[in-house]
């Protein structure tokens, strides 16, 4: 039964008097709003000074790598380089052709004022072992290229001139190391959001056409996000130069900024349309558009933005950044489809319907005999037999996430025929001291001699009894000089006069000297087994770090002696552990301002909590699904990936994400559903009438999501690769089996409940504008 809104009885409402305001002002309204987004594009000349994303924190791992850079590094702490990895199968570098190759290929960066080259061949004596190798294949050789810039300095200078580095093609040859890897990861996640973009552009103009069969009405919501894009990029730009925001804040603008702003328009065009269609003048229907599309967009763009703010509760990791460059790509698309879009489509008028598309939807009327029309009949009639089975497939798909394991993105997240990540695992296979995948433990004695007999008795059963875990290969440190060496020996070695030792034995102690000990700091490397991303690393970070103090006992330390760990794996607890004690700050923060929000916009008390509950069984599926792919594997050789564990930010980038999109649905079908529950009275009747109402315009938008994401997730790394499958998978979930089924189930299981609220919130939060049936309102 078609029901329609008496625009009388929105009349005195903040948003219907908005749109005739804009429809007074139309034209003044538009090129003020064409003049902000100039002004906040035009900040991206300022050009950005992005953060760096590695490294960040006041975490144990970063302040134990900071005292062994300031103490082993000193001044040249602003160095960063890579490696140039040659290998041939006959061939050594004491060849003259070995060399002639390799200075030619290096020779445009032996030319550059900041940086030294230590080729391998100019090394002696133990230092040679750090590069070179010889096995049953060849001869490998490393060749360090030391950038004396800061880090991000030298990633540029990186970028802009590794491409000149070429050898024979009778040499095998890698251009791998930190910086290397770095820019790798950049390089690629830009390219990627290129093609993303470029692929889902014009898949997003072909759906838009599909669900609004002419030609100007599909454009309008991609223009406003090209606004939306550009602006929020301005905006993120400038606040780069003013705080700390890394990179990938600009990502996480294109990622949601086009979404959000196409789906927003998509109702406000929609709407605009269907009042035109029932024969109301243009200024009426601009202030109907604005009175209830643009009022839920209001909400649903509040919504979303703090599901987003919810990441800037996790400090001490890259999640602030990707929260200010989402919040502010909805924001700025809320506010253009509030104002702006509609001064648009009030200047268009009758024209928004100029230039049919064949093949379309038919947009003209609801005529409550289409497809969702028959599943909001469906529902309504058989609520138990709908929700029971879309609920068991929920909870199933989300079990194997009791499974999951996580851990920051490493080399691992590139491709596997990646140069960069191909170069490193031939050095950590080489070089096992130098592993990515060690523990580093850093020691300040504040005083004391490292070099003291108890306390080099103590270090050397500290290190063997480590070297026995299963999980360690090797130890490399000051009271382990040799792996055979007992206890006495290492004694003997580090205190036995000059006078009584070779010229060799000299040197071989000076070398562990020079290389473990500087200023009463040392450090031991722990070389580990498996994955650098596996479980058993973390756990044994964690097992020293829990030992540490009754190790200290039996050290003769200084008062501010103290032990740290570093290293990848320490890293990447340390940033779990920062993620698990910050979550429950941004949960509550996220779940009791949507409550409240929605309250504010329904009445309800049951509906928001509800809809919360709803977000996080399809949130939870999603989590389910992506321990299938990624973490087990299933699909790795069609995806290109190695199957690695989750990466620790993820789930809360796609939960942020997710429930706030989620809830932006929930905010909008609930919006059409109030609206008709307030004309009608009659909850079975509204709930039928909103979901026929908005089931075409909420696939559509959740259609364009699943494209856009679905093209992020096309990346060749894996870190975008879960993000933009999951977010993908998600929205789909969310608008098929969730907001189609589950929710119009459940409100209409519960009835008029749905609209009950207690009496003390209604006084709490008075409300002139939403009439509350006085049967449903607490006594």
């Amino acid at each position: 039964m078609e029901s329609v809104t008496d625009p009388k009885l929105l009349e005195n409402r903040l948003f219907y008097k908005l749109g005739e305001f804009t429809y007074d002002y139309r034209k003044k309204v538009l090129v003020v709003g064409l003049l902000a987004c100039i002004g906040m594009a035009s900040l991206i000349a300022m050009g950005p000074n992005w953060a760096e994303s590695w490294g960040v924190g006041e975490h144990e791992s970063v302040q134990a790598s900071e005292l062994r850079e300031d103490a082993f590094i000193g001044e040249e702490e602003d160095a960063e380089g890579f490696v140039f990895l040659v290998y041939h199968e006959s061939l050594d570098d004491s060849s003259q052709e070995w060399q002639d190759e390799v200075t030619s290929a290096l020779a445009d960066w032996e030319k550059m004022d900041d940086v030294s080259i230590e080729y391998s061949w100019d090394t002696t004596g133990d230092e040679r072992t750090e590069f070179v190798y010889t096995d049953e294949g060849g001869f490998w050789a490393k060749n360090r290229i030391t950038i004396n810039l800061d880090r991000t300095s030298a990633k540029s200078l990186y970028a802009d001139n590794h491409e000149t580095i070429d050898i024979s093609n009778d040499f095998d040859s890698w251009k791998t190391g930190q910086i290397a890897i770095d820019v790798t990861f950049d390089t690629r996640i830009q390219d990627d959001l290129i093609t993303a973009e470029l692929i889902s552009g014009p898949l997003t103009l072909i759906i838009l056409g599909i669900v609004f069969g002419t030609i100007i009405a599909a454009i309008l919501p991609l223009g406003v996000a090209i606004l939306t894009v550009i602006s929020a990029m301005g905006l993120t730009i400038w606040l780069s130069n003013t705080m700390e925001v890394t990179q990938y804040a600009i990502n996480i603008i294109t990622l949601i900024g086009i979404g959000v702003s196409v789906d927003y328009s998509l109702f406000l065009v929609n709407r605009f349309r269907e009042e035109l269609n029932r024969g109301r003048d243009i200024r009426t229907s601009t202030a109907m558009t604005v009175a209830t599309a643009g009022k839920a967009v209001f909400f649903s763009g509040v919504t979303v933005a703090i599901g987003l703010m919810g990441m800037l509760f996790f400090t001490g990791t890259g999640l602030p950044s990707l929260g200010i460059g989402g919040t502010l790509a909805v924001s700025v698309a809320m506010l253009f489809s509030v104002i702006v879009l509609p001064a648009v489509l009030a200047i268009l008028g009758h024209r928004v319907f100029i230039g049919k598309i064949k093949f379309a939807f038919s947009t003209e009327n609801d005529t409550g005999d289409g497809v969702w029309a028959k599943i909001a009949t469906t529902v309504m009639d058989r609520p138990w037999a709908v929700l029971i089975p879309t609920l068991v497939i929920l909870l199933g798909a989300g079990l194997p996430f009791l499974q999951a394991d996580f851990s920051i993105a490493s080399r691992d997240a590139l491709p596997p025929d990646d140069e960069t990540r191909v170069g490193f695992e031939h050095m950590d296979e080489k070089w096992p001291e130098t592993a990515v995948n060690a523990a580093l433990v850093v020691m300040d004695f504040d005083g004391q001699d490292p070099l003291e007999e108890s306390n080099l008795r103590a270090m050397h059963r500290w290190m063997v009894n480590h070297v026995n875990d299963s999980r360690v290969i090797e130890a490399f440190g000051y009271a382990l000089p040799s792996a055979n060496m007992n206890e006495s020996q290492v004694v003997a070695f580090w205190q036995t006069p000059d006078e009584f030792l070779t010229a060799e034995e000299q040197a071989t102690r000076e070398y562990f000297r020079n290389e473990f000990i500087s200023n009463n700091v040392t450090f031991v490397v722990f070389s580990l087994n498996g994955p650098i991303t596996g479980q058993d690393s973390r756990t044994f970070v964690q097992d020293v770090r829990d030992e540490r103090n009754e190790f200290l006992d039996n050290l003769n330390m200084g008062d501010d002696g103290v032990l740290m760990v570093a290293g990848f794996a320490a890293y990447s607890l340390d940033i779990l552990d920062s993620i698990k004690e910050n979550l429950p700050y941004a949960l509550a923060f996220i779940f009791i301002s949507t409550i409240v929000l929605i309250f504010i916009q329904v009445r309800s008390v049951i509906i928001p909590i509800k809809a919360i509950i709803m977000n996080i069984l399809s949130i939870s599926a999603t989590f389910g699904m992506l321990v299938f792919v990624f973490q087990w594997g299933n699909g790795a050789e069609l995806l290109n990936f190695t199957a690695q564990p989750i990466e620790t930010t993820n789930p809360v980038i796609i939960f942020c994400i997710v429930f706030g999109l989620s809830m932006d649905y929930e905010v909008l079908m609930l919006s059409r559903i109030h609206e008709e529950w307030e004309v009608t009275g009659d909850n079975t009747q509204a709930v039928a009438n909103g979901l026929q109402k908005t089931g075409r315009l909420i696939t559509g938008a959740a259609a364009i999501m699943v494209v856009v994401f679905m093209a992020f997730g096309l990346s060749s790394v894996v870190i975008l690769k879960q993000i933009g499958l999951g977010l993908a998978l998600a929205i789909l979930l969310d608008a098929t089996i969730v907001r189609a089924l589950v929710v119009p189930s459940t409100m209409r299981l519960m009835g008029k409940w749905n609209w009950w609220s207690p009496q003390w919130m209604n006084k709490l939060f008075p409300s002139k504008t939403i009439e509350i049936d006085p049967e449903i309102s607490d006594e």
